[in-house]
């Protein structure tokens, strides 16, 4: 029995889908949809459990002459990665029973949910190499089909950038399969990573997986689908999905398929990525204007954080990089609910559209700050440790003798100040400062900012349908953060991989319980002096602006915080090259591509010219040939006598 429940949930994944796909009346595809995912995270911890005591199998003989078997392998990573899919594949569900009612696209969004999970499930538990191929193209396809809610140019382009990488993966795993001499992955014996073909199959199969992920130069479809597809497929999509995934295949590659030192070429060449990831989107998030496509370079940064913890190759950084993983989900997912939610009742994402939401929504202001606290790595939450733990795993590169570490800290500390910057910016924006002058102007009612999109309804509180998911979230970030010790890394991490130290072995040593009490008692403090402070005679007076007294029409927004700073030289040119599309890859290939179909072009039009002049020549050779024999018999006579002379002068000379 134990060995049958790795298959049915992806069966039953198939099946669902389909029947949602099938059936078009209102409320079963939500209905189907939350009763597999809930039925998939009872499965899901089920093998967590037993997991722990030794491996779960099944395998079905399939093409055996080629040495391919259906075969599934469930052991201690994997089933962590599983346990998490199907949470946030049941978050996602609850989320959308409201979000999606209305929308017309909500049967082909329930359809693909349901077979993303089904072929993430086999992604993650298959145990051949050619199996795991399918799934996995199973997946780029299926990201097809979710993109497409947004737009097919859209579409086209994310499944155009994965496919690249995707290409490579399939080269990897063949390259993988010479050296190992199997397609069995847990029979693949760790291959030293020294030597041409070794070094170039680490780096395939890497490229397979920071295409997955949203790593540079495989992000620019993100940001893009951040506007167009609905909020929970983005929460899912990029938020939970690809990155748990992604990380995951990265992981074995890193601590199963190679034996390789983190100063060899394919982890420096994984940290130079993961760096550029983390700089470039941290960037991006400063100076843009959508709340959504704020989130979305926030979750591209993390994919650099979590490169550099795996490139890193010591227990630290590794254990530190999943850590960042079940982090990052949970924020993202979070953050893109929150947006989903203020989309909902507002009618748009733009920060300079909006401004006070805290007074009307306070349990997504709620679970925004403390997302936006979490991902910005802010004590005691989650995102503090997760990243304490990578620069801890960086700064043993040092200590094992490495040169390059300071700027790998650097890039991971850069990053974390700019985020934390880009959150107080939107943070302003949307939800403590006020809505922008020109949309005042646009409100009939003056007595609130919005009105909802429903007509002569104002704005208020999402429904306890999507509160819900989003508090659960909020309260994994600070559950994670403050019981870091026992609940991700005892109970998931630790568990997963092999050979992690123990607390007291770490070079750093944080306390989450300790500062957590501290932090309470501080914001105890502040408050009392707060409160005693007001019962003094204070004096008021008008605001004094950039030498300027405000006046009652004016509002300060927190969507130009920041703009200067694109004047800067050298970083100036980083956002001219992004606003041309020169950082973009799909604009990039399409230009290649172009110029090659240009090249071909011109080949095929200069062999085409050469041979019609040719086919000229000949033609006109036998048109001359046809007027010197003309079938007169004198004719021919004067012909041989001229042929004849000619033969006599050249043998006399």
């Amino acid at each position: 029995m134990e060995s049958f429940v790795l298959f049915y949930p992806i069966a039953i994944c198939f099946v669902a889908g389909f029947l949602c796909l099938v059936i078009p009346k209102k409320g079963v595809g939500e209905g189907i949809t939350l009763g597999v995912s809930g039925v998939l995270m009872i499965i899901a911890s089920y093998l967590f459990v037993i997991s722990r005591k030794s491996p779960v199998y099944w395998t079905r003989n399939w093409i055996p002459w080629v040495g391919v078997d259906f075969s599934l392998r469930c052991f201690p990573l994997s089933s962590m990665m599983v346990l998490f899919v199907s949470l946030f594949a049941l978050l996602i569900s609850v989320y959308s029973l409201r979000f999606m009612w209305k929308n017309p696209k909500s049967r082909g969004f329930y359809t693909i949910l349901l077979w993303i999970l089904g072929a993430s499930w086999g992604v993650v538990l298959t145990n051949n190499l050619f199996v795991f191929l399918l799934f996995w193209g199973g997946l780029a396809i299926l990201l097809y089909a979710f993109l497409t809610l947004g737009s097919y140019t859209l579409a086209t382009k994310g499944i155009f950038t994965i496919g690249v990488a995707d290409f490579a993966l399939i080269l990897g795993t063949l390259f993988l399969y010479k050296l190992s001499g199997t397609l069995n992955m847990d029979s693949i014996s760790k291959i030293t990573l020294y030597g041409t073909l070794p070094v170039a199959t680490f780096l395939l199969l890497s490229t397979g997986a920071i295409a997955k992920i949203g790593a540079v130069p495989f992000h620019t479809w993100i940001p893009e689908a951040s506007e167009k597809i609905p909020p929970p497929a983005m929460a899912f999509l990029v938020g939970a999905l690809d990155k748990l995934v992604g990380i995951y295949f990265l992981a074995r590659v890193c601590v199963d398929f190679f034996d390789f030192s983190a100063f060899s070429v394919g982890p420096t060449v994984l940290m130079i990525l993961g760096s550029f990831t983390i700089v470039i989107s941290v960037m991006m998030a400063l100076v843009s204007s959508n709340m959504k496509r704020i989130i979305a370079y926030f979750s591209i940064s993390a994919a650099g954080y979590m490169m550099i913890g795996m490139a890193s190759k010591n227990p630290v950084g590794m254990a530190g990089a999943i850590f960042y993983l079940l982090s990052t989900t949970l924020w993202t997912s979070l953050l893109f609910l929150v947006a989903g939610a203020v989309e909902r009742q507002t009618g748009t994402s733009e920060l300079s559209s909006l401004g006070g939401l805290s007074r009307w929504m306070p349990l997504t202001f709620t679970g925004c700050l403390i997302g936006g606290l979490s991902i910005s790595g802010v004590p005691p939450l989650n995102g503090f440790f997760s990243k304490w733990m990578i620069y801890q795993g960086v700064i043993e590169l040092n200590m094992a003798g490495g040169k390059l570490w300071i700027i790998w800290l650097m890039a991971c500390m850069f990053g974390s100040v700019i985020t934390l910057a880009s959150f107080i910016r939107m943070m302003h924006s949307v939800f403590l400062g006020e809505i922008s002058i020109m949309e005042k102007m646009e409100v009939a009612e003056k007595s609130t900012a919005y009105t909802s999109p429903n007509p002569g309804r104002k704005v208020s509180e999402v429904p306890m349908e999507m509160s819900l998911p989003i508090l659960i979230l909020a309260a994994l970030c600070v559950g994670f953060g403050i019981f870091a010790y026992d609940l991700p890394l005892k109970l998931f991490i630790f568990s997963s991989l092999p050979a992690l130290p123990a607390p007291y072995q770490w070079i750093g040593w944080w306390q989450p319980g300790l500062a957590t009490i501290l932090i309470i008692i501080g914001i105890i403090i502040g408050l009392l002096v707060y409160l005693l402070s007001r019962v003094k005679r204070v004096r008021r007076d008008i605001s004094y602006i950039g030498g300027e007294n405000p006046r009652e029409d004016m509002s300060i927004s927190g969507v130009e915080f920041y703009d200067t700073i694109t004047n800067f030289l050298g970083i100036r040119r980083l956002y001219r090259a992004s606003q041309k599309g020169l950082m973009d890859i799909y604009a990039g290939m399409l230009n290649f591509a172009r110029g090659i179909a240009l090249f071909l072009f011109a080949v095929d039009r200069i062999l085409d010219y050469t041979w019609r002049g040719l086919a000229c020549i000949v033609l006109l050779a036998g048109k001359g040939a046809s007027l010197v024999h003309g079938g007169i018999l004198h004719t021919y006579l004067g012909w041989f006598l001229v042929g004849l002379t000619i033969l006599l002068i050249v043998f006399l000379l």
